[in-house]
């Protein structure tokens, strides 16, 4: 059955320096309007909500609806109703910084699908199913949710590989080393029909291609694509474009390579080069690529110990001067998404809580934080971050630039599908 789809049109303007285009929006609200269109990448208007479905079933927490004081212009493009987001209640433009997902374990049940309608519902920016969450694949809960007014990002892993989806959700890809063997035309093609098949489940955002330039240790394995950052170009630039061609968002990760450090964040820290030894190498993939796809794709910032850049203790996602060299001295502007926070050694192994890993990173400049848990989790997350604006610990302003950020993408029309979501 095809999904019908509701958009309202909007027009960004490029205002606030550092920023993306915004569009303009209050009172956002996860409700789902209709009318037909048949794209799965939405220039979308931001919704209009009911506050009750952002606030927490907890009272303690300070949280505030009055428009921010920021330095960041509103944008000048009004959605239907002339709101804006700087109007939004606190509680809601936080709420579209968090990316909470599942991702079932080995013997696990898949999570049901009501507990990540209960997460759109609450207002998330983001939500990631993962490639073990079969039963999330059959549903139509993510098709659904492209037709709110401002639909979530919708994730998954889909390198290809040791991670991939189920092959009874969509067929399997080969691991990035050996489709790096293929002529560009195969590998883009690869990637449009990987990206075909994730549109049609409701899909927006696939968390690949991985640019990390394999040497060393190189504890990513047949992740990488190549050891020379002209080959990971080539070859995953090519997937990149394949999966835009079908309305699906890549993400270039894990920023600012993972190749050479000496162990895999998934288990423990994890330990670069030197950033002076990175930037003829590592960081040329993702240079190249923020040149040539930077306002069509996110980036993943990665839990890395870089010497020379993260001197501070914190690993690269959550430094603010690492993320300064980001935004400043790469010149990168679209939205970053941390790699995964709840579970990941990188971070557990260091003693932080989730809601203490979120705050770290959305203060050091990540626009949306990535982790798995579920709506009370979420709620507890938000009443964490909504202590840490009153105490000055998170600014207004950084809620208001990210925000921007997240909306402009959203709102870009960037790597529209011409195939409609599908329910399940």
């Amino acid at each position: 059955m095809l999904h019908r789809r509701g958009w309202l049109f909007v027009c960004v303007v490029l205002l606030a320096a550092g920023c993306g285009g915004e569009e303009d929006a209050a009172n956002p609200q996860p409700s789902q309007t209709t009318a037909p269109t048949d794209e799965t990448t939405a220039q979308a208007a931001v919704p209009t909500t009911d506050s009750s479905t952002v606030t927490s079933t907890t009272t303690g927490s300070p949280s505030t609806g009055a428009a921010a004081t920021s330095t960041v212009p509103p944008t000048s493009a009004a959605t239907s109703d002339g709101s804006d987001p700087a109007s939004w209640p606190l509680r809601q433009r936080l709420a579209q910084m968090l990316m909470p997902g599942f991702n079932a374990g080995p013997g696990d049940t898949s999570t049901s699908p009501s507990e990540v309608q209960a997460l759109i519902d609450a207002g998330a920016g983001g939500v990631f199913i993962g490639r073990k969450e079969e039963a999330l694949f059959d549903s139509s809960v993510m098709a659904d949710a492209q037709a709110n007014a401002l639909p979530p990002f919708v994730s998954t892993d889909g390198e290809g590989g040791q991670v991939d989806l189920l092959p009874s959700i969509m067929e399997p890809l080969p691991p990035a080393r050996e489709m790096a063997a293929w002529d560009t035309d195969r590998i883009r093609s690869a990637g449009a029909s990987r990206g075909t098949n994730l549109a049609r489940r409701g899909v927006t955002v696939d968390f690949a291609p991985v640019l990390d330039v394999a040497g060393g240790a190189n504890p990513l394995g047949d992740r990488t694509w190549a050891t020379e950052p002209d080959e990971v170009v080539r070859t995953a630039g090519a997937f990149a474009e394949g999966l835009c061609s079908a309305g699906v968002l890549p993400t270039f990760k894990h920023f600012p390579g993972h190749g050479s450090a000496d162990a895999h964040g998934d288990d423990a820290p994890a330990r670069t080069p030197d950033l002076a030894a990175m930037e003829p190498s590592d960081l040329v993939t993702f240079k190249d690529m923020i040149a040539s796809m930077g306002d069509r794709s996110l980036l993943m910032t990665g839990h890395l110990d870089v010497p020379g850049l993260t001197d501070g203790g914190e690993p690269f996602s959550l430094n603010p001067e690492a993320m300064k060299y980001l935004r400043d001295t790469m010149g990168y502007d679209g939205v970053t998404v941390t790699d995964e926070l709840a579970e990941m050694g990188a971070i557990t192994k260091r003693g932080i809580s989730v809601p203490d890993a979120v705050e770290m990173a959305l203060v050091a400049g990540n626009d949306m934080a990535l982790y798995f848990g579920d709506v009370d989790q979420m709620n507890e997350v938000l009443d964490h971050l909504e202590a840490a604006v009153a105490d000055g610990r998170l600014t207004e302003d950084q809620v208001d630039r990210s925000l921007a950020r997240i909306v402009a993408l959203k709102s870009s029309g960037a790597c529209t599908s011409p195939v409609p979501p599908q329910a399940g």
